[in-house]
């Protein structure tokens, strides 16, 4: 009885050892990953971007006559209103060529007032047959040609008049000195098709951030969109912004090689102002283009990509090209089962999911060896915390 006792108790215990080794072995193939359940978020899809400060108008002060610099009335960062003398150019050669055209306006008037007299006169007689009808034509040509000498005359003044008062610059806007290019003493070479600016003058009361968005985040971007702003030289705060221009022409540096970079400018209106603010100040600003909530979402990296043909079962047997699918491994009683996924917007973090998966089901997060490489439909998991936390307790 003993003996029996004994032989049970033998088989019991190497039962036993051989049960706790295969257990042992399975457990190494199991593959280590981290865990986690599906839960909702709000996403919120946001383009980053860089650029500069500046007014929201800004013009800028030319001289569209030539000649000396004789006074400037302002200096930079001065304040004016709308109508206000900035600089005045030397006008002595302007003001004579103003006498000039009006003089000859005069004498032009006056040609044609005696011509149209003598036209009128020899009409009357040439009716009465008491002038022949070359005399009639000679009367009517001068007449004619003194109003066009008379248009000549008046447009003549008009520019003369014109470019004098080119000679005084004044303020189109209410608003601030932001740089004088030129000084008192320089002369401008100003001209009809090139302006020489002497001065910018711009309304401070209205800034924006003018950045440049990639080729491929532009497509998200729309007017309206809220913006966060901040700005370099001021640290620790966020202003409220919202996109108001979208260029449509895009700006492309090293064209033709393969570091191509094609950009579009975007223009964000500031909603608060800072006072310590200045116009060319560097700004990053991030464009909230899209915000859904409560919504399914996955960890970015959670999602990984497998050829179809290792994930779907109804595959054309005459197929010999695979797409890529974005998947997650979803966790199915220690083993893993590949998730095809329809993806919507994203955060910095997460995936919205709008087919393949729902809140409460575990998926693998983690880590990246596994999730490129490793895990196939039906590997064997095991969740690295729980690993990690016995480990401690088996220390203790």
């Amino acid at each position: 009885m003993k003996k029996k006792l004994i032989i049970v108790i033998v088989m019991l215990v190497a039962l036993g050892v051989f049960l706790f080794f295969s257990l042992k072995q399975d457990n190494k193939k199991a593959v280590a990953v981290q865990m986690e359940k599906i839960r909702l978020h709000t996403i919120e899809s946001k383009v980053f971007a860089a650029g500069y400060v500046q007014p929201v108008i800004k013009i800028n002060i030319s001289a569209n006559v030539s000649g000396e610099i004789i006074s400037l009335h302002v200096r930079e960062g001065q304040m004016v209103n709308k109508g206000d003398i900035l600089a005045q150019l030397d006008k002595v050669i302007y003001e004579a060529e103003v006498d000039q055209a009006r003089s000859y306006y005069r004498s032009s008037l006056a040609a044609k007032e005696f011509a149209e007299k003598e036209y009128r006169r020899v009409e009357i007689l040439y009716k009465e047959n008491n002038f022949s009808e070359s005399q009639y034509d000679q009367a009517r040509t001068q007449y004619i040609q003194s109003i066009g000498t008379l248009e000549q005359a008046v447009a003549r003044l008009e520019q003369a008049q014109d470019n004098l008062r080119k000679t005084t610059l004044v303020a189109p806007i209410d608003g601030t000195v932001i740089g004088l290019k030129k000084e008192q003493g320089e002369i401008v070479m100003g001209s009809t098709f090139q302006a020489d600016v002497v001065m910018t003058v711009a309304d401070l009361s209205g800034m924006e951030v003018e950045v440049d968005v990639n080729e491929n985040d532009i497509v998200r971007v729309s007017i309206d969109d809220p913006v966060d702003i901040e700005i370099d030289a001021i640290s620790g705060k966020k202003f409220p912004g919202v996109v108001t221009e979208i260029s449509q022409l895009a700006s492309t540096t090293g064209a033709g090689t393969q570091s191509a970079i094609t950009n579009f400018k975007v223009n964000v209106k500031m909603l608060s102002i800072p006072p310590e603010i200045r116009s060319g100040m560097n700004a990053t600003v991030e464009i909230l283009t899209a915000r859904h909530e409560n919504v399914v979402a996955v960890p970015i990296r959670a999602v990984t990509v497998r050829p179809e043909n290792k994930i779907l079962k109804d595959i054309p047997k005459d197929k010999t090209k695979f797409d890529l699918l974005e998947v997650v491994f979803a966790v199915e009683n220690d083993t893993v089962r590949a998730v095809p996924l329809k993806l919507g917007i994203n955060s910095e973090d997460f995936f919205e999911v709008l087919e393949g998966l729902d809140t409460g089901q575990v998926i693998v997060i983690g880590n990246h060896q596994a999730l490129t490489f490793d895990l196939q439909n039906g590997t064997r998991v095991k969740d690295i915390t729980t690993v990690k936390k016995k480990t401690k307790e088996n220390k203790k």
